[in-house]
């Protein structure tokens, strides 16, 4: 309708000589234009609105670079990244000379847009932090809303799923509250997208075909596009290999007659998926090849292993295995080539709908009965993040390097202040009690139900998060592009005495495999066992050791659960250790990677039916073997000294202090207890010593691991902290409840306390897999630091103290087994 009127309009401008009114009628023509979709047009349009501004001359110049700006948005999409950057700046010089400096923003988050597209996701949400920042400063809260929208695309890309799902949903609540149908529209497919990839799919369908009506209803077609996309990739999860392709054909002719040369690439893409599922393998090739031409023409990084993953299928498909692995080291290339522009802190879950292309090269490498390069593609995809990090081990700890960093920090530290006072006012610590929904709990508020500081300590966790990215990306100069060399099996024999083993797990869904290092050679066995019956065993698993905590708060025996246990880690034995028992004979040191739900495995602790594996073997793990060459390869600190950090949490846990006695009777150093016991004390002291000891109340947050946490006496020592310190080849216990717990994230990153003091610089970790007997602890570091100081290995100081007090506090392993030793396990 706007259109219909705008055309005899403009004529009468020109004929009465209104050159700079019908110039703006084109700017507002063209803008129309974009949202239709009808980008050539806009173009025009916005050009020679551009040209009618400069002939007016200065006056008209801050117009001129709107009308410029315009142009770079349309080229953005049409895919000319490089000329867009290049308008961006010119029209950002200006806005800064004439002091607009809401345009300065607009424009800041215009060139974010651009790193999007280009798959520089550091730069993009560097940018978009700062400038959504200002503009919701200013109380510009329609252009906040936009750039957080922006946001939610950035963390979609690099499979952020809950927090991309959060923000969208909150973008969409702003934009429905000032009266904007179609932009709520666009925040709730959003929402769609976030809901498909946690696998909610009927919500997301139903979000995606709401939002498509809108976008129909308003003729705003390159969305309507985008939405058949997003409903054809679903058909595409569901094996219905022909509702994907009709979906992705429509998706493609919208995208080819506005001449959106990305957007018909991921279309081809998804086309040549589905075609693959008819069984079409010429045609998907055909198809997976032109779109990996358009990929690598316009450099979309992030886009190009897909076509490269498509024609390995395609090879596998017709038999050809050389081919197909030639075409998986193509697409993890590229997959290592994106990731190594991200930022350490974006990189934790950036493998995670990129696995596939690992599995297949996986597989390809054993089936050509090539064991040694399916070992390196296994290492490839594994906790890249935290070995890289180590690699390069940049100076990262947050400080406050200008004013800008210094007003963050202390939102931050009010915030948190906020958050901690929430979360004892609901729980408590200690024994973490749960209240009753909908009680008030006791000393707060009456208007302070459960809900209520629920959802305030939810908020105030999601602010914190973002203040956390936004401090880290401003700091982030230099972390892009770091990259550690993976190992391979010969880097591993190399670091194996003739007495021990390396077993890594491997797992997809049907099944998986365990190869098994020694120093004569590498061998790969075949697993029956599958993640859906692993985490089956290890539910049962988590059933027993319930039970056993809720006997011994009763002080009851744990006698009559031993059996049970004994059964469920025996099972675990069978399906993990016994296919590879023939490849360890006279091996005395056992060093185990896990992979996926193997992480929760207490492999020490499994059962082959005579006695648990700790008393055959020493037992050691670590998250890959990459890590575990880099942990060693750090400097370690001698443990002459000891820094020990106890807090009883008002007496809850009255053995922590006689704990922390017993080990600071052992080694000289410092000894800060109860009040004491605070962050700035551990912060202060910890660079001065080779074992830091700290014994507290542990929460592991599997709901949300970045707010794992031990209770100190001034509040949670949180990964926000820990990866503050100074902590270089220490070696660092963690005396708490389920210290070891972590959250598995795409490419085997674990996510939780453990990680955050590698961060810091630790090289062993002692720390635990489930909540702790608060006596037998006690008993067990002074056994394991008396043998520590004696100049014992830190895995053997452990094991003989494990089998100590299995000797003495029976055989459930509740009480002799939750701790494990994490990395490097010889000696200090």
């Amino acid at each position: 309708e706007a259109l219909a009127a705008i055309g005899p309009a403009h004529d009468v401008l020109v004929r009465r000589g209104e050159a700079l009114r019908a110039a703006q009628m084109d700017q507002n023509t063209a803008a129309v234009c974009y949202w239709l979709g009808r980008y050539d047009e806009a173009f025009r349009l916005y050009d020679r609105a551009q040209r009618a501004f400069e002939s007016a001359g200065a006056a008209a110049e801050d117009r001129a670079a709107r009308a410029k700006g315009n142009k770079a948005m349309v080229l953005t999409l049409l895919g000319d990244f490089a000329a867009a950057l290049a308008l961006y700046g010119e029209v950002r010089e200006v806005f800064a000379r004439h002091g607009e400096t809401l345009e300065v923003h607009r424009t800041d988050q215009y060139i974010a847009d651009v790193h999007v597209s280009q798959g520089d996701y550091t730069r993009a949400l560097r940018l978009y932090g700062d400038v959504f920042a200002a503009l919701e400063r200013d109380g510009q809260d329609a252009d906040a809303a936009w750039v957080a929208l922006n946001m939610v695309e950035c963390y979609l890309r690099l499979n952020r799923n809950p927090e991309a799902l959060d923000l969208a949903g909150e973008v969409a609540a702003r934009f429905e509250r000032s009266g904007s149908p179609t932009e709520t529209a666009k925040a709730r497919f959003f929402c769609g997208l976030a809901h498909a990839r946690l696998g909610e799919y009927e919500r997301a369908l139903d979000l995606l075909g709401k939002a498509a009506v809108v976008f129909a209803d308003t003729d705003l077609s390159g969305f309507v596009g985008i939405a058949a996309l997003e409903r054809a990739t679903l058909y595409l999860v569901a094996e219905d290999w022909a509702a994907a392709l009709v979906e992705a054909d429509r998706a493609r002719a919208l995208f080819a007659e506005r001449g959106l040369p990305v957007r018909q690439a991921q279309a081809d893409l998804v086309r040549a998926r589905a075609l693959l599922g008819l069984d079409d393998v010429a045609s998907a090739t055909r198809v997976a090849r032109a779109a990996l031409a358009t990929t690598r023409e316009r450099e979309l990084r992030w886009l190009e292993h897909e076509g490269h993953h498509v024609l390995a299928r395609a090879a596998l498909a017709r038999g050809d295995l050389a081919g197909a692995l030639a075409a998986c080291e193509e697409a993890i290339v590229s997959i290592e080539r994106a990731q190594s522009r991200l930022a350490v802190e974006l990189r934790g879950n950036f493998l995670a709908d990129k696995l596939e292309v690992y599995h297949d090269a996986i597989d390809c490498a054993l089936r050509l009965d090539r064991p040694a390069l399916a070992f390196a593609y296994l290492e490839r995809g594994k906790s890249r993040a935290l070995v890289d990090y180590l690699a390069g081990n940049p100076d990262v700890r947050v400080r406050a390097r200008d004013a800008g960093d210094r007003d963050l920090l202390a939102e931050l530290a009010r915030l948190r202040e906020e958050h901690n006072g929430l979360y004892e006012r609901l729980y408590g610590y200690g024994l973490a009690r749960r209240p009753e929904p909908g009680r008030v709990p006791d000393g707060a508020a009456p208007e302070e139900s459960d809900a209520t500081l629920r959802a305030a300590i939810r908020g105030r966790e999601q602010r914190i998060a973002r203040l956390l990215e936004r401090l880290a990306l401003r700091q982030a100069a230099g972390m892009d592009g770091l990259a550690a060399r993976t190992v391979d099996a010969r880097d591993v024999q190399a670091t194996l005495d003739d007495d021990a083993a390396l077993l890594e797990y491997y797992f997809h869904e049907g099944g998986g495999a365990v190869f098994v290092v020694t120093g004569r050679g590498l061998t790969v066995v075949p697993l029956a066992t599958t993640p859906r019956a692993l985490r089956q065993m290890l539910g049962r698993w988590q059933l027993n050791l319930d039970a056993a905590a809720r006997l011994l708060a009763r002080r009851q025996p744990l006698d009559r659960l031993a059996d049970n246990a004994r059964g469920v880690l025996g099972a675990l034995y069978e399906a993990l250790v016994r296919p590879a028992e023939g490849h360890l004979r006279g091996v005395a040191r056992l060093v185990v990677v896990p992979h996926g739900p193997t992480h929760a495995v207490p492999f020490h602790a499994l059962h082959d039916g005579e006695r648990y594996l700790a008393e055959t073997v020493e037992v050691a793990t670590c998250p890959s073997s990459s890590l575990r060459r880099a942990c060693a390869a750090r400097p370690r600190r001698a443990t002459g000294s000891a820094l020990v950090v106890a807090f009883s949490d008002g007496g809850r846990l009255p053995a922590v202090l006689e704990e922390a006695r017993a080990v600071a009777a052992l080694f000289p150093g410092e000894h800060y207890a109860e009040a004491a016991a605070t962050r700035a004390a551990l912060a202060t002291a910890a660079p001065r010593h080779g074992i830091v000891h700290l014994a507290a109340h542990g929460e592991a947050r599997l709901d949300n691991p970045t707010f794992a946490h031990l209770r100190l006496a001034d509040g949670q020592l949180s990964p926000a902290d820990i990866f503050n310190l100074d902590l270089d080849g220490a070696l660092v216990t963690l005396s708490a409840c389920e210290t070891g717990r972590a959250v598995v994230q795409g490419g085997d990153e674990l996510i939780g306390l453990g990680r955050g003091f590698l961060y810091a610089g630790a090289t062993t970790l002692l720390q635990s897999l489930w909540q702790v007997d608060d006596d037998s602890t006690a008993r067990l570091m002074a056994h394991a630091y008396g043998r520590l100081r004696d100049g014992w290995r830190a895995g053997a100081a452990l094991r003989d103290a494990q089998l100590t007090l299995l000797d003495e506090r029976g055989p459930h392993p509740y009480r002799w087994a939750p701790f494990h030793l994490v990395g490097h396990d010889g000696a200090f």
